[in-house]
């Protein structure tokens, strides 16, 4: 029992000897590191936050909010270009990993660990809703989506960096550059250019298809050497994601939409 106890320490504080070391950086040194984050986060969304604002009247945050999204659009796009450069010459069928001496080994740390600090900077988002008073928009979709995505970067960038991971990182990081220029034009209340919010949900939709059918080829391609079990775990959150993501589509712009017009 003690020597199970001490296994599951040592992967929990540190993991050397099947980490890639190339990655032993912030926010990526241990696995508790991450527990802690995706704790602290809950914690302040669901307790801390709205005790903290029970009282208060919502925060005007737009200044704030328009410098987030334009970093957000920023930083995506300078992923975006980082990632495309890693992935040009890649096979989506079998994208191996990079190791150390590799022509590339410096763009998948590179790369990697630039989306996995975008994932944690995605936590933000969440804390301008508890200080707006927008619960709504805390849905079990959004938090799903934003620890899931983080999870996933973290697992993918700790053990095996790049490969067929650069591949969700580089659809990804477009569709929230997009995404990202929705939520400025919202926040500068440009309403005549916000005829598109459906179809920001919609392109999210296709993104995690389009991912979806990026990593399902490791998992059955018996010649891949990349890990079929992680790859066939991530294609299952996908596949829960894109559930998630057309109940909301149908809910808000089809059932919805009925409604409005048969009244």
């Amino acid at each position: 029992m003690a020597t199970v106890l001490k296994s599951i320490f040592e992967v929990l504080t540190d993991s050397p000897p099947i980490s890639d070391p190339r990655m032993d950086l912030f926010l990526l040194r241990a696995p508790v590191q991450l527990i802690t984050t995706i704790a602290l986060y809950l914690a302040i969304i669901y307790k801390i936050g709205p005790n903290f604002m029970k009282d208060r009247k919502p925060f005007n945050l737009r200044n704030i909010l328009i410098a987030y999204n334009i970093a957000q659009i920023i930083f995506n796009l300078v992923v975006f270009v980082i990632i495309a450069a890693y992935v040009q010459g890649k096979s989506v069928f079998c994208a191996q990993c990079d190791p150390e001496g590799s022509p590339k080994s410096s763009l998948t740390v590179v790369g990697h660990y630039s989306y996995l600090l975008l994932k944690y900077f995605d936590l933000v988002e969440t804390m301008f809703y508890v200080l707006r008073k927008k619960e709504r928009q805390i849905s079990f979709l959004h938090v799903y989506h934003h620890i899931g995505i983080l999870v996933a970067a973290w697992v993918s960038g700790k053990y095996f960096p790049g490969g067929q991971a650069g591949f969700v990182a580089l659809y990804n990081t477009l569709i929230h550059s997009v995404m990202y220029c929705y939520y400025l034009f919202s926040v500068l209340n440009y309403s005549k250019t916000l005829w598109w919010k459906k179809y920001v949900t919609l392109i999210q939709i296709v993104q995690h298809c389009v991912i979806f059918l990026s990593v399902f080829p490791a998992v059955v391609n018996v010649n891949c050497s990349y890990p079929k079990g992680w790859m066939g775990l991530f294609a299952l959150n996908l596949t829960v994601i894109i559930y998630l993501f057309v109940k909301f589509y149908k809910k808000t712009y089809l059932t919805d939409h009925k409604k409005q017009h048969s009244k």
